[in-house]
C-alpha cells in the first residue's frame, strides 16, 4: 500500500506540498526559493537531516527548514514520542541558526490550533475511540482522518488493545481497517491482529470447544460456577455447531469469554502466560489465511484438497498412465513438467471417476490430502473457504 510522503522530498507530485502550503502560506524567503533550497539532493550529508536515521527533512538551508518545520508538524504522529522529540530538537537547533526560530513556533502552533479546530468539527466515524464516560461526555481518541494517523492508531491498538472489553476493541479495530483502506495506510504489521480482533475470521467447532473447556479447568478452583458456565457452552458448541455459524453468535462467544477471563483474570495470561486471546482462537483463520489457501490448493470432487506443490511432484510420466494423454497435455508444460497454473484450473473440472484416479495416484505416491471437505460439517463459518483452509490447519 502507499502512504502519503513524510517530507518534501518523498513528495514528488508536490501535490501534498501545495495541500499544506495553502492552509499554511509560505513566507517570502521560502516562496522565492529553488528548488536546491527548499529540497535535499543526493549528496547531502546524512548530519543536516533532522530525522537522520532515514533522511527525512532536510536543514540544510533557512527556506528547507522552514518547509520541513511545516511537513513534520502534520507528520508528527507517524512517529514514536521519543524520535519525534530528536527531530523537533534538531528542526529547532537549525531554525534558531538561520534565526527563524520565531517563525517555526509559530508555524507549530498553527498546525495544531488547525488540528485541534478540525478535530472538533469532525464525526464520530473519525475517531477509533469514541465512549461516554459516567458523568455523560463523550470522549474520542485516536482520530482517523489520514494515512498518518491511522498508521499511530493501528500501533497504539496493538500494544493497548487488552485496556478494552472485546466489544469495545472490536469496533475500534474495524474502524482502523476500514480507515486503512480508505487511505491507503502502511498498517501491514498490524493487520493480522487487527483482523482478528475485527472477527474476520473462523475456526472448528472442535477448537472452540477445546478453548472453553481450557478455560473451566484453569478458572476451577478460583470460580466453579463461572467454569461451570464455560463447560456447559462448550457442549453447546460441540454438539451444536450450526449453532455458531452466523457471525454474531461468534462474536458473543468471544464477548463472553472475554468477560470470563476479566472477571478470573486469566486475561493476566497472555502473550507470556501462552493463553490466547478469545479472538485468536475464534477468529485464527482470516481471509487473508483464506484466500492464501484458495491460492496454494486445489479440491476435487471426490472431495480431497490437495496441495499444488504436492501435485507439482508427480512425475509426468506416470500421470500419462494413469490419466490418459489427454490430460497429460493438458496440464504440463510442453510435455515436460507439470505446470501448476494449468493444474489449478483443471484438476477441480474431473468428473468423478477421473478425480478418483488421481486420488489412487496420489496414494501410490504416499501423497496425502491436506484436508476433506467432508470436514466441513464441523466448522463453525459458513463460507467453504474457510471451512478448508481450518481444516489444513
Amino acid at each position: 500500500m502507499t502512504q502519503l510522503p513524510l517530507d518534501q522530498n518523498q513528495d514528488v507530485t508536490q501535490q501534498e506540498t501545495h495541500r499544506l502550503t495553502t492552509l499554511f502560506p509560505c513566507p517570502d524567503f521560502v516562496k522565492n526559493a529553488t528548488h536546491e533550497r527548499t529540497h535535499a539532493t543526493d549528496n547531502l550529508p546524512r548530519h543536516v537531516y533532522a530525522d537522520q536515521v532515514n533522511k527525512l527533512y532536510p536543514c540544510h538551508t533557512a527556506p528547507a527548514t522552514w518547509l520541513s518545520a511545516l511537513f513534520f508538524a502534520d507528520k508528527r504522529a507517524n512517529f514514536k514520542p521519543k524520535q519525534a522529540a530528536e527531530i523537533s530538537e534538531r528542526i529547532h537547533s537549525s531554525a534558531k541558526y538561520f534565526g527563524i526560530l520565531g517563525l517555526v513556533t509559530e508555524l507549530e502552533e498553527k498546525v495544531a490550533a488547525a488540528a485541534t479546530d478540525d478535530l472538533n468539527t469532525r464525526g464520530d466515524e473519525d475517531f477509533a475511540i469514541v465512549w461516554v464516560g459516567e458523568n455523560g461526555v463523550k470522549e474520542r481518541h485516536w482520530p482517523l482522518r489520514n494515512a498518518t494517523e491511522v498508521k499511530f492508531a493501528a500501533e497504539h491498538f496493538s500494544k493497548y488493545r487488552d485496556e478494552f472489553v472485546f466489544e469495545d476493541r472490536r469496533k475500534i479495530a474495524e474502524k482502523i481497517l476500514e480507515k486503512s483502506a480508505a487511505y491507503a495506510a502502511d498498517i501491514n504489521e498490524h493487520v493480522h491482529t487487527l483482523s482478528l480482533t475485527a472477527g474476520a475470521g473462523a475456526c472448528a467447532a472442535s477448537v472452540a470447544g477445546a478453548m472453553l473447556r481450557d478455560r473451566a479447568v484453569l478458572a476451577a478452583r478460583l470460580d466453579s460456577a463461572a467454569a461451570g458456565e464455560m463447560r456447559k457452552l462448550a457442549e453447546i458448541v460441540e454438539s451444536n455447531p450450526e449453532k455458531a455459524r452466523e457471525h454474531d453468535t461468534r462474536i458473543k462467544i468471544a464477548a463472553a469469554v472475554d468477560a470470563f477471563d476479566r472477571t478470573t483474570r486469566l486475561n493476566k495470561l497472555y502473550d507470556a502466560g501462552g493463553l490466547p486471546r478469545p479472538e485468536e482462537v475464534l477468529f485464527a483463520v482470516t481471509e487473508k489465511a483464506a484466500r492464501d489457501f484458495l491460492t496454494n490448493n486445489v479440491e476435487t470432487t471426490t472431495g480431497n484438497v490437495y496441495a499444488l506443490e504436492d501435485l507439482e511432484k508427480l512425475a509426468v510420466d506416470q500421470v500419462r498412465e494413469w490419466l490418459g494423454d489427454d490430460f497429460a497435455d493438458a496440464v504440463t508444460a510442453g510435455g515436460v513438467y507439470l505446470d501448476r497454473d494449468k493444474l489449478a484450473a483443471i484438476v477441480p473440472t474431473l468428473d468423478r471417476g477421473m478425480a478418483a484416479m488421481l486420488d489412487r495416484l496420489m496414494q501410490e505416491n504416499k501423497i496425502a490430502a491436506v484436508a476433506q471437505t467432508k470436514q466441513a460439517d464441523s466448522l463453525l463459518p459458513l463460507e467453504k473457504l474457510f471451512e478448508l483452509a481450518q481444516a489444513a490447519s
